[in-house]
C-alpha cells in the first residue's frame, strides 16, 4: 500500500494548496463556498425538520407511512447518486491523463482502480453526501435522538447506502464498457436509457404509494402501528428499504430491531469493496484499453449518418463568425460519447418527471397542501433545469480549452463569442424549461391562471440560471481540464449549482403568499381573481433581471482576462 499512500499524499498536499492560495480570485470563491454550502445545509436542516414535524405531527400520518414515503425519496437518491457516479467514473476512470500516468508507473490496477473510485466518488457526490447529511441531522433532532444515532447513522448508514450506489455504479460501468466492444455505444446508451426507465416505473409500480396509504389510513386512528406486512417482497433487498427500517426503529426506540439493517448495510459494503477488488484486478486494464480505443468503442456500424450542412467550410446560412462557432460546438458536443450519455440521461429523468407528475391529482382540501404540491413540481422543475445548465452550460467557455489562445489571436470579439454562447443556451433551456412548466401545471391541474404563473415565472428563471451558469462558468473557468463533466463537478460548479438553489428557494416564498390566497379563495368563494399574478411575476422578473445582469457583467469580464 506504499505507492497508494504516495499518491494520496500528492492529491492532499495539491487540496492543500488549492485552499492556502490567498489570491484575491481564490479567497473569494472558498468564502462564497463556505458560505453558500453552509446556507444550503442550515436550510436543508429546518426543511427536514419541518417536513417531519408537519406530517408526523400535524398530518398524523404515522410513522410507518412517513417512513414508506422516506424510503421512496431514498430509492430516487440512490438512483441519482448512481447515475451520477456512472457519468463522472467514465471520465475519472477511463479519459483522464492522470489514470494514464499512473498506468506506467509500477502500481497495481486494482489500488489505481481504488484511488480513481474514491476520486470519482467525491467528485460526484460530494453536494448529494452534504445534502442528505443535513437532512438526517434535521430529521434526528425532531425525535430528540442521541449522539451515538448521528454517528452510527452517518458512518455505518448514511454513507455505506451511498457508497453501495457508487460501486454498483462503477462495476456497472465496467462491464458496459466490455459490452460496447460488441454493440457499440449507441446501442448501449439505449439500452441504459430503457434499463433505468424500467427501473423506476417498476419499483413505483409495485410500491404503488397510493394503494399504500389507502391500506394504512384504514387503520386510522391507529397509524403509527407497523405495517410491514403491506410492504412488497422485493422492495426489502434494495438499500433504501435497509435505511428506512434502520430508521423507524430507531426513532421508535428499539435499537435491537434496527440493529439488522444496520449489519446488512455495512456487509453488503463489505461485499462489494471485495468484488470491486477482485474485478478490478481483473478486467479494469482491459476495460480502460477498450475505452481508450475509440474505434472500438464505436462499434460495428454499417455506415456512417452524417450532416452535411454542419461541415466547417460548407455553404453558410449563417454569418461567419457566428457559422464556424456554432459547428465547431456542434461537433464537440456531438462527438464525445460522454456528452450523449449524460445528455440522454438528462432525457430520461425529464421523461420520468412528466410521467410521474401525470398521475397525480391536485384535489386536495386543505390549501396549504395545493401550495405546497404546486411548489415542489416548480421547484423540480427548476431543480432540473439548473441541472442541464450546470452539465452543459457551465463548462461552454472552460470547453475553449488550450487552443483558447487561437480564439483570442484571432479578429474574433470575444464580446461576441460570450454573447452567442448566451443566446444559443437560453434559446435551448428556454424551449426544456417551458416545455416542464405547462405540460406539468396541466397534468398537475387544468388551471390556466396556474398555468401562467407556472410559465412566465419558469422563463424568468431560466434567464437568470442561464446568465448564472455561464458567468460562473466563465469565472471560474479551468482551461486545461479537458472533461467536461469532470468541470461540471468542480467546486466552482457545486457553489454555482447551489447559489441556484438559493435563488429557487426565493422565487418559492415570492410565490407562496399569493398562492394560499388564491387557493383560500377557490375553495371559500369557488372562484378567484386572476390579476393578484402581476405581483409576484414583477417581483420574479426583478430578481432574475438583477442576477442575469450581474452575471453577464461578470462574465464579460472573466472572458477577457489573461489566458
Amino acid at each position: 500500500m506504499h505507492e497508494l499512500a504516495l499518491v494520496l499524499n500528492v492529491k492532499a498536499n495539491t487540496l492543500l494548496k488549492g485552499l492556502l492560495d490567498f489570491r484575491p480570485q481564490n479567497i473569494l470563491k472558498n468564502l462564497s463556498s463556505a458560505l453558500i454550502f453552509g446556507g444550503v445545509a442550515v436550510g436543508v436542516f429546518f426543511l427536514a425538520r419541518g417536513a417531519t414535524i408537519y406530517l408526523v405531527q400535524q398530518a398524523h400520518i404515522g410513522q410507518f407511512l412517513y417512513h414508506r414515503f422516506l424510503s421512496m425519496l431514498l430509492y430516487v437518491f440512490f438512483v441519482t447518486v448512481n447515475l451520477g457516479n456512472i457519468i463522472v467514473c467514465y471520465a475519472t476512470l477511463y479519459k483522464s491523463e492522470e489514470v494514464t500516468f499512473l498506468m506506467g508507473l509500477p502500481i497495481s490496477h486494482e489500488k489505481i482502480f481504488l484511488l480513481k473510485f474514491v476520486d470519482n466518488f467525491f467528485y460526484s457526490s460530494s453536494t448529494l453526501t452534504l445534502l442528505g447529511l443535513s437532512w438526517l441531522l434535521g430529521y434526528g433532532s425532531c425525535y430528540d435522538m442521541p449522539w451515538y444515532f448521528y454517528f452510527n447513522a452517518i458512518f455505518f448508514v448514511f454513507l455505506p447506502f451511498m457508497l453501495i450506489a457508487a460501486l454498483l455504479a462503477v462495476l456497472f460501468l465496467m462491464g458496459l464498457i466490455r459490452i460496447a466492444l460488441g454493440i457499440g455505444i449507441r446501442w448501449l446508451l439505449a439500452g441504459i436509457v430503457v434499463l433505468y426507465l424500467s427501473a423506476i416505473y417498476i419499483y413505483f409500480k409495485v410500491t404503488n404509494p397510493v394503494q399504500l396509504v389507502e391500506e394504512v389510513m384504514r387503520y386510522y386512528p391507529n397509524v403509527n402501528q407497523y405495517f410491514g406486512f403491506l410492504d412488497a417482497p422485493a422492495v426489502k433487498f434494495l438499500p433504501n428499504h435497509w435505511v428506512s427500517e434502520f430508521l423507524y426503529w430507531s426513532v421508535n426506540g428499539e435499537p435491537g430491531r434496527a440493529l439488522p439493517w444496520f449489519v446488512i448495510l455495512v456487509l453488503v459494503l463489505a461485499g462489494l469493496v471485495i468484488i470491486s477488488a477482485v474485478l478490478a484486478r481483473r478486467y479494469y486494464y482491459a476495460s480502460w484499453l477498450a475505452a481508450s480505443d475509440a474505434r472500438a468503442m464505436q462499434g460495428p456500424r454499417a455506415g456512417r449518418v452524417w450532416l452535411p450542412f454542419m461541415r466547417l467550410g460548407e455553404r453558410r446560412l449563417l454569418p461567419p463568425q457566428l457559422d464556424a462557432f456554432l459547428k465547431r460546438d456542434f461537433w464537440v458536443f456531438f462527438r464525445d460519447p460522454s456528452q450523449w450519455l449524460h445528455l440522454l440521461l438528462i432525457t430520461v429523468l425529464l421523461l420520468v418527471f412528466i410521467v410521474s407528475v401525470g398521475s397525480l391529482e391536485l384535489r386536495l382540501a386543505q390549501p396549504l397542501l395545493q401550495v405546497s404540491a404546486f411548489l415542489v413540481v416548480f421547484l423540480f422543475n427548476g431543480f432540473l433545469v439548473a441541472s442541464l445548465l450546470l452539465r452543459f452550460v457551465f463548462p461552454a467557455v472552460s470547453l475553449e480549452g488550450d487552443t483558447f489562445w487561437c480564439v483570442r489571436a484571432a479578429p474574433v470579439s470575444l464580446r461576441r463569442l460570450y454573447l452567442y454562447k448566451l443566446l444559443g443556451s437560453l434559446l435551448l433551456v428556454l424551449a426544456v424549461a417551458e416545455i416542464l412548466a405547462v405540460t406539468s401545471t396541466v397534468l398537475l391541474r387544468h388551471d390556466p391562471v396556474l398555468v401562467t404563473l407556472s410559465a412566465f415565472s419558469m422563463a424568468f428563471v431560466s434567464v437568470a440560471l442561464t446568465g448564472l451558469h455561464l458567468g460562473a462558468g466563465s469565472y471560474f473557468a479551468s482551461f486545461r481540464e479537458k472533461n467536461a463533466i469532470r468541470v461540471a463537478s468542480s467546486q466552482g460548479a457545486s457553489l454555482t449549482f447551489l447559489a441556484s438553489m438559493l435563488f429557487l428557494a426565493v422565487t418559492s416564498v415570492i410565490l407562496m403568499v399569493p398562492l394560499k390566497r388564491y387557493f383560500d379563495l377557490l375553495i371559500i368563494r369557488g372562484f378567484a381573481l386572476t390579476d393578484w399574478i402581476h405581483v409576484p411575476l414583477l417581483l420574479i422578473g426583478s430578481l432574475s433581471l438583477a442576477v442575469f445582469a450581474v452575471s453577464t457583467g461578470l462574465g464579460l469580464r472573466s472572458i477577457r482576462r489573461d489566458f
